[in-house]
């Protein structure tokens, strides 16, 4: 008996290029016949997302199988024992010692090589990308490494720039690591009902699961490893944006302080201006010699203070759009200096 083994989507492919088959639709085990020639010789079936014809001859279908396998039935030598007699696999070649559930391992062999066949692919493309995984864990744990060891030195824009692209790093790894573990976790699906299918047929090819489930675990130590580093490079990402925030904010507060101390110039500035016009044009209208100096320096320091006050009040106005309270205030104040200036220019 000879069993190929393909994927699910090459059932119209592999039907066309099969000759003289009919549909056929009847259960056998754990898969349907979908397919058969006249004589039964020829069947095609559908287990699961694999699919599979099965042959008393080899035939050709046009199209690669992910596996073949050739099947017989007699005495076999320096095998593997199995609770219903002797059993070799090799090189596609599967002999088979036995004289009891024939019937039962004969239908019960395709979809237990479908699992087998599925894993062990799966399972060589995991280790791919476990390889890929590890260059890509290398790098990232020295740019990580090097944001760490420069975290008191670097500036403000490379620690960014190395976090960026830490970050960057993190995603791509992330994406991978993600696809490897579904990969892990459909391998473990296949494995145990694959396991589940041996075990019907007196535990035929236990021993050959059991090696793939030794890959496994080798597999998941690498991704164990994958995580921890995942979980170190989200701790350590977590620490450079702690150290960024902190000198932003010391960076933040240095600007604050040298902003104080322009508006606090500013204001200074512009009292002094206010004193020394408001002076010049009071002069103009009033004689000023015959007014006590004091009051003629409260009033003028009182409008200047009040100038500069109604200043910061105006530009607190235009940001917000709305008028507060202190905003009448300091207009009535004014207004009352202004007018005790208008009072000693007409009366003195």
């Amino acid at each position: 008996m000879f069993v190929a083994i393909y994927h699910a989507g090459d059932q119209e492919n592999i039907l066309k290029a099969l000759k003289n088959l009919k549909p056929a639709f009847r259960v056998e085990g754990d898969y349907q016949i979908i397919a058969s020639d006249e004589n039964g010789t020829v069947l095609v079936g559908k287990y699961r997302d694999s699919l599979f014809v099965l042959s008393e001859r080899d035939v050709e279908a046009d199209l690669e199988p992910l596996e073949r396998f050739r099947v017989e039935f007699g005495k076999t030598e320096m095998g593997r024992n199995f609770d219903y007699g002797r059993y070799r696999l090799e090189n596609g070649m599967l002999k088979i010692e036995t004289e009891r559930n024939r019937e039962r391992i004969i239908t019960t062999i395709p979809p237990l090589l479908a699992e087998i066949t599925v894993a062990k692919i799966l399972i060589s493309d995991a280790s791919i990308r476990a390889e890929y995984l590890t260059r890509e864990e290398t790098k990232i744990i020295n740019k990580t490494t090097e944001i760490l060891e420069g975290a008191r030195s670097l500036s403000i824009a490379k620690l960014e720039e190395l976090a960026f692209s830490v970050s960057s790093l993190k995603g791509v790894f992330f994406s991978a690591y993600m696809r490897y573990k579904d990969e892990l976790e459909e391998i473990s699906y296949r494995l145990i009902r694959a396991e589940r299918l041996s075990k019907k047929i007196g535990s035929l090819l236990y021993s050959e699961i059991q090696e793939m489930r030794e890959e496994l675990e080798i597999l998941k130590y690498f991704e164990s490893s994958f995580e921890s580093t995942l979980n170190g490079v989200r701790d350590a990402l977590d620490t450079i944006h702690l150290k960024l925030e902190s000198l932003h904010r010391k960076e933040d507060l240095e600007m604050q302080r040298k902003t104080s101390s322009l508006q606090a110039a500013a204001a200074v500035i512009e009292f002094i201006a206010v004193f020394y016009y408001s002076l010049g044009i009071w002069n103009k209208y009033a004689d000023l010699s015959a007014v006590p100096k004091w009051i003629t320096f409260s009033l003028l320091t009182s409008l200047s203070i009040l100038v500069v006050i109604y200043t910061e009040i105006i530009g607190e106005i235009l940001t917000k759009r709305e008028f507060e309270r202190k905003f009448y205030i300091v207009t009535g104040m004014i207004v009352l200096v202004v007018f005790g200036m208008f009072y000693i220019t007409l009366f003195h």
